[in-house]
């Protein structure tokens, strides 16, 4: 990650700054200003930019507002990084209270890309996307990136917990946790389906029928090897079944058709004897039939003599009815003329009265149509205008007046104010000067208590230290008598002794003879007590001896912060801060006083500019109105003139009425002329009909006679009575049905004389024989048989499942035997990656201590150059688990031992802190993993240092920012003053600071 700009406002003591990084990438540089400038707050807003919090952990959100930022502006920070060859822009607004307000305004915050579109819109959502574009949040950040006061030493001291989190991320180690977890996963899954499968063969077992068969049904199987041997003898069991049972089957079948045979031979005898029977019922039965068909073969005979006549006799009756029906037409047809002759008399004589009025009509719409663009809402409204507008011109020339007084009332208030803005400048400078100095005073007198505390630190350690020296000289007393009891030894031989004794255990072996301990000795006199008791001394001892060891490096630490100082009385540097803070309240009230009185006195030149220039306004205003009304009176005369009316409603409903008379005139003019034509056409019309519909009468009478004279000429020739007779005669409906009885009853009779006989030419007897008994034996020997085949069916099935379940329990086993070896396996595998095996350590804790001993690597090179060879980071040992082995101690080879990594001095852990830094930054730009660490701020630690080490610790950042890397450092540390040739100063003045970047 590089920084390309930041810009902020009213941030710490920053009110419009911008700092371009970009002139200072892959450079080491110095922030230098001095205490209290705002050094830390660029930190500061780097961080709150990212993530929206401050890089140290003592300061909120709304400290970082500054104190002097107007109530009604926010502060703000933008910030622009690259990553990756991408640049990204930050913006956030900081939350605080305004003035007035019960809530807090809320902070805001946008990600933007490098063409300015929006990446997210939400506080959430930024921190997460800068999150994922830097790969770091914010407590990783601040460890790896930015070390800020206070927590440089943080990532060296933390715990294998904190540590793991930091380093997961940063070398995405997560993934091997997650395949632990997938790995448990799986083989949580594949226990349960081992456990199902098991379940199913246990079930499906249970399954296999053995009940029609001489096979006891087995419940429990030692291996499932015995299970499908089970299957197959149940199998081969009910296959012998089957033969059986289709050779009993065969002997049913054959006596149950020879008993079908007898039976069938007595059936057919009794048939043909219940067919004759039943042809000769029905014989007998057509001769009674015989006389009705006789009659209906004499009406057959009339209806097809008279047929031959049919044409002329439904003509002749149609000619009939067609001419009752035109005379009916003609009559009605001749009174619908002579009604339509009157109509048209009337019609003619309306219009004719109508078309007298048409001059008038023409003279009135001619005169409507001139005055009609009078109809128009402008002069429907007109006089309600001119009386609008008279009033509000009254109105305006009020509010003239009323404002003219308002000016002068004003300009007799703004002669009383008398305040001056160089009396408020004066003031000013004054009140800053006393609050710069109630400032430093404050902190003198913060510094001057934590002195004070330093020293009542260093009293009661000292205290401590005694009393732990006399506590240590009992303890030793008492280790003394301990060894007394051994009086056969020297002392040096009982303390030997008491050594190897204390470090002997069960079951293992001794030291000196390499044996198995198998009792633990109580010689030199002691008991098993007595042992117990020692080493619990010796213990106590220790701990006495490692407290006031540490007791001495804390009193070293207070004596180095100390060092230098001048002891200050806090009491009165107290009261001498509580004289300036009255001197500058003081100045305050005045300045306030003052500044409100030219805040008025602004409020009533500008109210007094306004007050002139609405008063112009209202003059223009007034002017405009007046023309406009002598525009409006003028249109009024004219419409007087032309009209002839002085109300508007009585002139347009004049012109409504007017419009109404001349329309319904034209619409009743039009409708008589309309209707006269019609009449006309009607009226001829129907004389046409009347003469078509004579001559059609005329026509249909002569063909009438024509056929008349036929019809009576048949009538005669064959006696008939009349034409009546002749049209039911030819009009009887049933004459189809009868021909078809009369020729069924004559082949129905012919075909049961031809039956009758060839029955009786065939049988030999005409008596019936029972079939009973045949019957019975016929229904029993089925039922046997039937029976017989239901069982085979069952069985057959039976054996059929028993297959299928054979050949499932053949599957089930052989995927539990591979699901059960799989298990197994996996088991193995995922005990190994949860460190339940060989080293005890988990798979990912096992990757994270390989990149931390790499990092502990790469850091060691420049600490054993930076002390003189004496120190190196390393892996501490102790407790390696699952969840340890990532805590780091120090080696001191002055001492050839290792060392807890808060025994290092303050000016030790700086060098430490600072080395393991760089070596994660450059063990991460070797693995390339997805996080680009450019750079470097650096706030704290420098001033621990002595000459020789800082030339060391300044020569390892040079050589690290020449692979590109961009440091920057926070110090009062003169020499690196002179070592740097980019420095960013930060330079207080009134409250305020600013930024100027200086390159050597």
């Amino acid at each position: 990650m590089k920084l390309i700009n930041l810009k902020v406002e009213y941030f710490g003591p920053f009110e419009a700054e911008e700092i371009d990084f970009s002139s200072l990438n892959n450079k080491l540089f110095l922030i230098s200003g001095r205490t209290g400038s705002g050094k830390t707050m660029i930190f500061d807003a780097i961080v709150y930019a990212l993530y929206g919090s401050a890089s140290t952990t003592g300061r909120d959100e709304e400290s970082l507002r500054s104190q002097f930022a107007p109530a009604d502006k926010q502060a703000q920070v933008k910030l622009t990084f690259e990553v990756r060859g991408s640049q990204y822009t930050v913006e956030r607004t900081l939350k605080y209270h305004k003035p007035g307000n019960k809530s807090a305004t809320p902070p805001k915050a946008v990600l933007y890309d490098s063409e300015n579109n929006i990446i997210a819109g939400k506080l959430n959502e930024v921190r997460d996307a800068v999150e994922d574009i830097v790969k770091l949040n914010r407590a990783q950040f601040r460890k790896i990136l930015i070390l800020p006061q206070g927590e440089f030493k943080e990532l060296l001291v933390s715990s294998s917990t904190d540590k793991q989190e930091i380093l997961r991320t940063l070398f995405q180690t997560g993934r091997f946790l997650n395949f632990e977890l997938n790995l448990k996963e799986k083989l949580k899954e594949q226990s349960a389906e081992a456990e199902k499968l098991d379940m199913r063969i246990n079930e499906r077992a249970k399954h296999i029928h053995t009940e029609d068969i001489d096979i006891t049904e087995q419940q429990e199987f030692p291996n499932y090897n015995i299970v499908l041997e089970y299957a197959d003898g149940v199998n081969f069991s009910y296959e012998k079944k089957l033969e059986t049972l289709t050779e009993e089957g065969k002997k049913l079948k054959e006596t149950l058709q020879e008993k079908k045979q007898s039976l069938l031979k007595k059936e057919q005898h009794n048939e043909q004897i219940d067919k004759l029977n039943r042809l000769t019922e029905t014989q007998n039965t057509l001769k009674g039939q015989k006389d009705s068909i006789e009659q209906w073969r004499a009406e057959i005979a009339s209806f097809e003599s008279v047929s031959t006549i049919k044409y002329e006799l439904l003509r002749h009756k149609e000619l009939d009815a067609a001419a009752y029906e035109i005379n009916d037409n003609l009559t009605k047809e001749k009174k619908q003329e002579s009604e339509i002759s009157e109509q048209l008399k009337i019609s003619r004589t309306r219009l004719e009265q109508t078309e007298e009025n048409i001059p008038e009509m023409n003279r009135r719409q001619q005169q409507y149509y001139s005055r009609e663009s009078f109809l128009s809402p402008s002069y429907e409204t007109l006089n309600d205008d001119i009386d609008g507008l008279s009033a509000e011109l009254e109105q305006k020339e009020m509010e003239t007046k009323e404002l003219t007084d308002s000016v002068k009332e004003i300009k007799e208030q703004l002669e009383k104010l008398t305040a001056t803005r160089t009396e408020a400048s004066e003031l000013q400078e004054q009140h800053i000067e006393l609050r710069n100095k109630s400032s430093k005073l404050e902190a003198e007198v913060e510094a001057a208590h934590a002195d004070q505390k330093l020293l009542d630190e260093r009293n009661e350690i000292k205290h401590s230290i005694t009393t732990n020296n006399e506590k240590i000289a009992e303890l030793k007393e008492e280790v003394k008598l301990f060894n007394s009891n051994l009086a056969n030894y020297d002392e040096e031989t009982v303390q030997t002794l008491n050594h190897l004794i204390n470090h002997l255990e069960l079951g293992t072996a001794c030291p000196v003879c390499e044996q198995n301990v198998l009792e633990l000795p109580e010689s030199g006199g002691f008991s098993e007590e007595d042992r117990v008791r020692l080493n619990a001394l010796q213990e106590q001892l220790a701990e006495h001896e490692e407290a006031n060891q540490r007791h001495v490096m804390r009193i070293d630490v207070i004596d180095e912060l100390l060092k230098d100082k001048d002891y200050q009385n806090p009491s009165e540097l107290e009261t001498e801060l509580e004289k300036v803070n009255i001197e500058k309240d003081t100045a305050g009230r005045k300045l306030a006083d003052i500044n409100s009185e030219l805040e008025r006195k602004e409020q009533l030149n500008n109210e007094l500019s306004k007050q002139n220039e609405n008063i112009y306004a209202l003059q223009l205003k007034n002017q405009e109105m007046k023309n406009t009304a002598g525009q409006l009176t003028e249109k009024q005369q004219n419409f007087k003139e032309v009209t002839g009316f002085t109300d508007y409603n009585d002139f347009k409903a004049h012109m409504n009425y007017e419009h109404e008379f001349i329309k319904e005139f034209q619409n009743n003019l039009n409708e008589l002329k309309e209707e006269v034509n019609s009449l006309t056409n009607q009226q001829e019309l129907s004389a046409a009909k009347v003469k078509s519909l004579e001559a059609d009468y005329e026509k249909t009478a002569d063909s009438k006679d024509k056929f008349n004279s036929i019809i009576e000429s048949f009538i005669t020739k064959h006696e008939y009575s009349d034409q009546p007779v002749l049209y039911d005669i030819i009009n009887d409906e049933s004459i189809g049905a009868k021909k078809d009885k009369v020729k069924s009853f004559d082949d129905e009779n012919l075909s049961l004389d031809h039956n009758i006989e060839e029955l009786k030419n065939t049988l030999d007897s005409t008596e019936r024989i029972s079939t009973e008994e045949d019957e019975q034996a016929v229904s029993e020997a089925e039922s046997r048989l039937e029976s017989a085949r239901d069982y085979y069916a069952s069985v057959k099935e039976r054996l059929n499942q028993n297959i299928t379940s054979r050949k499932y329990l053949a599957d089930l086993i052989n995927t539990f035997n591979a699901s059960y070896e799989e298990f197994n396996q996996l088991n193995e595998l995922v005990e190994a990656v949860q460190g339940k095996k060989g080293q005890k350590v988990s798979l990912e804790r096992y990757v994270l201590t390989y990149y931390l001993e790499r990092i502990l690597e790469l850091a060691n090179v420049r600490l054993t150059a930076m002390t003189n060879h004496r120190y190196k980071l390393q892996r501490s040992m102790k407790r390696v688990n699952r969840y340890s082995g990532l805590e780091i101690e120090v080696f001191d080879f002055y001492n050839n031992q290792a060392r807890n990594i808060n025994s290092l001095s303050g000016g030790e852990t700086f060098q430490a802190s600072l080395v393991l830094a760089l070596a994660l930054n450059e063990a991460l730009q070797q693995e390339s993993g997805g996080i680009t660490l450019d750079t470097m701020l650096i706030d704290e630690g420098f001033g621990t240092l002595d000459h020789e080490t800082l030339e060391v610790a300044i020569s390892t950042l040079i050589d690290l920012q020449t692979t590109g890397k961009t440091i920057g450092i926070i110090s009062h540390v003169e020499e690196l003053k002179e070592r740097m040739e980019h420095i960013l100063y930060v330079k207080p003045e009134n409250e305020r600071s600013t930024t100027n970047i200086v390159t050597l």
